[in-house]
């Protein structure tokens, strides 16, 4: 354990300027982005394609029923996930249109 350093106080100049070593850089990071992540469009493309792929090779052995009672069950699978991702992007620009409604309401009344 160290000892000195526990001694010092942390919040002094010479305690941090002592942490901090010139010859250890520190990469900044990097800023996001806004652009398309192809990858993730490819893999749900791939991911589709998979689907398609086992109900074309499932109907070759069953019944005609079978395979629609499956289409029916990928499809409310698939239907709930765009449902999903439409209400969150709804409910996201919602809060941001919440608080610029009260931030209006402050300004408003300050003027």
């Amino acid at each position: 354990m160290n000892t000195q350093a526990m001694n010092h106080d942390p919040h002094s100049p010479i305690f941090i300027r002592g942490k901090a070593s010139p010859d250890k850089q520190t990469k900044a990071p990097a800023t996001p982005t806004r652009s398309i992540d192809w990858r993730r469009i490819i893999e749900l493309a791939l991911l589709l394609a998979l689907v398609v792929a086992a109900l074309y090779l499932v109907s070759r052995v069953v019944t005609p029923q079978v395979v629609q009672i499956m289409s029916v069950i990928v499809g409310f699978l698939l239907l709930r996930f765009v449902v999903r991702t439409v209400l969150q992007v709804t409910f996201t620009i919602l809060g941001f249109l919440f608080w610029l409604a009260i931030f209006v309401a402050i300004l408003i009344c300050f003027l």
